[in-house]
């Protein structure tokens, strides 16, 4: 019911005036960003044919692109320019990691559009409205007869699209929390689609009258005829219950968390499926947080459980000064946030974990996950160590660790075990011995850390490695390529500040985090701008491609 105050306008009068304002802020809005459309948007001219798809570029999620397919070689790295940018309206820190097809690649925004687009111009095949944040890989399965196109949102839901034409298929809703959303990727065999499920319950648990904490990761299998549920794995067996009462505030419930928010690893010998948990956001602690967990792929049965940390129960009522969902004796949510990576090396498999305390380890998926060896690659916290992957070459039998140990500042928090050591490095896979560390560049130590808010040093992004070459960006916006042999940095590119784009519109870069960049065909792909945790925002697609070689170069060295 509406009340009027003393000199104000009357409800019958502030109708009008509320309709005029509302008129004038639609004549003073920005037309909405549009893209051009290709010339040609019928099914036959986007290619479905993929070239790099999901968040590991395989089963084994080794990130690792053959040099055959990258094209981009130390030859020719000199020449690789920016082709064209796109800017994605409604971004501030972009999560989907893009599908490359043989002439077209797809891109999702924070608002939940997503966008089929020409490889060579930028222009629009076509646009999907998912309804929710995308923040999975695009995924493409090859199923039946069909090319579909499948990527989670935050809203739990699992879609399912006709690659060639953007039209809808099929759609899941996997929650079974109200909390609960899809932040890791899927990956497929013989028609089974395997989801993994985290939550943000850490961030509800912030408010004091909320009860914490009942959400459980998850693993599920669905069928990609239709989207069916198949079968549903929790990280936690136990059902949560009250595990302390409260006069005033609803119980604490528990135990909780453990959620998975990276891509599961597919072991097709051993018909397995391997994926790293997160912590407990309440008590009591259970023994699948912070861990490596391998399930039967056809039934879900949990088969083993490798724990690297205890009792690492935390969630974000813990930065509260009202904090009485924090559970007594706090960890550190020292994660494992990179998926699990299975690499063949000497006839031999190992499972290669990398966890935000900067540990990595090497497990044998033939023994159970068995330890073979370990090391500390940095002090690690919670936005690492080593957060989003790492890459395997398994022909040279490393492994590339990208580290972040990014302080936090006092609000959040964090406790560094040792000195921080920003890095990239590398391991031979076989031993654990560390080959070489290429510390990161100190550019955001110095002025310009005073003059672009939220700039930072560190590797956090995930690494893309492709024979003689290593694609690592950093959080300072940066694109890097190392040696594989040495580490040294071989080329670069800074992405941060304003680039004009094809959809009529001004990108602007920034922070380069969560899926690194990806390289086919020539040309190099990569998301600029990630405004979380103090970052700088960004949200502009960039391409680049190999230039064409000048005349001096064509020529032999007797015409020159």
């Amino acid at each position: 019911m509406f009340t009027s105050m003393p000199g104000s306008a009357s409800p019958t009068c502030r109708a009008p005036l509320l309709l005029l304002a509302l008129v004038v802020l639609f004549l003073a809005a920005p037309p909405p960003i549009e893209a051009a459309q290709c010339a040609d948007t019928g099914a036959a001219a986007l290619s479905p044919e993929p070239v790099i798809s999901g968040w590991g570029y395989d089963e084994k999620n080794l990130r690792f692109i053959a040099p055959s397919r990258a094209a981009i070689t130390p030859g020719n790295l000199p020449r690789l320019t920016l082709q064209w940018v796109f800017a994605l309206p409604e971004t501030k820190a972009a999560r989907a990691v893009p599908l490359i097809t043989t002439n077209a690649v797809v891109i999702a925004d924070e608002d939940g559009s997503v966008y089929a687009l020409d490889r060579a111009t930028g222009c629009e095949h076509w646009r999907f409205d998912a309804g929710a944040m995308v923040r999975t890989a695009l995924r493409h399965i090859a199923h039946k007869g069909k090319d579909l196109l499948v990527f989670g949102t935050f809203a739990g839901e699992l879609i399912s699209l006709d690659l060639s034409t953007g039209k809808e298929l099929w759609r899941s809703q996997l929650a079974d929390h109200a909390y609960a959303m899809l932040s890791g990727s899927a990956v497929d065999h013989e028609g089974v689609i395997y989801q993994p499920v985290s939550s943000y319950e850490l961030f509800v648990s912030v408010n004091p009258f909320y009860g914490c904490c009942t959400f459980r990761g998850a693993l599920v299998a669905v069928s990609a005829d239709d989207g069916r549920i198949l079968w549903r794995t929790h990280t936690i067996e136990q059902t949560p219950g009250v595990t302390h009462k409260r006069l005033l505030l609803p119980d604490q419930r528990g135990p909780s968390g453990a959620p998975v928010w990276s891509q599961p690893t597919l072991d097709i010998e051993r018909q397995r499926v391997y994926v790293g948990t997160g912590e407990n956001y309440s008590n009591p602690a259970t023994d699948t947080s912070d861990a490596i967990i391998a399930f039967d792929m056809h039934t879900g049965q949990r088969l083993w459980v490798r724990q690297f940390l205890q009792d690492d129960v935390w969630n974000l009522a813990c930065l509260s000064d009202l904090h009485p969902n924090c559970p007594d004796n706090p960890g550190e949510d020292l994660d494992f946030g990179a998926p699990p990576i299975l690499a063949s090396v000497g006839g031999r498999d190992y499972l290669l974990a990398g966890q935000k305390n900067a540990q990595v380890y090497a497990l044998d998926p033939a023994a159970d996950g068995k330890l073979l060896w370990t090391a500390r690659a940095g002090s690690g916290g919670k936005a690492g160590g080593i957060h989003f992957a790492m890459a395997v070459d398994e022909q040279r039998g490393v492994l590339y660790v990208p580290v972040s140990d990014r302080p936090l500042g006092k609000w959040i928090g964090d406790s560094f075990n040792g000195t921080p050591n920003p890095s990239l490095q590398a391991y031979d896979i076989t031993t654990g011995e560390q080959l070489w560390s290429t510390a990161a560049p100190g550019r955001c130590l110095d002025a310009r850390q005073r003059e672009i808010d939220g700039c930072h040093p560190g590797f956090s992004a995930a690494p893309t490695a492709s024979g003689d070459l290593v694609y690592a960006p950093t959080l300072d916006g940066v694109i890097r390529v190392f040696d594989a042999a040495n580490g040294k940095q071989l080329w670069s590119f800074d992405t941060y500040g304003e680039f004009p784009a094809v959809n009529d519109a001004t990108a602007q870069g920034g922070a380069i985090d969560v899926g690194g960049v990806q390289v086919a065909g020539g040309q190099l792909f990569v998301l600029s701008g990630y405004g979380q945790f103090g970052q700088m925002p960004g949200n502009a697609f960039m391409v680049f491609a190999v230039a064409p070689p000048s005349a001096s170069e064509q020529a032999g060295p007797g015409e020159r």
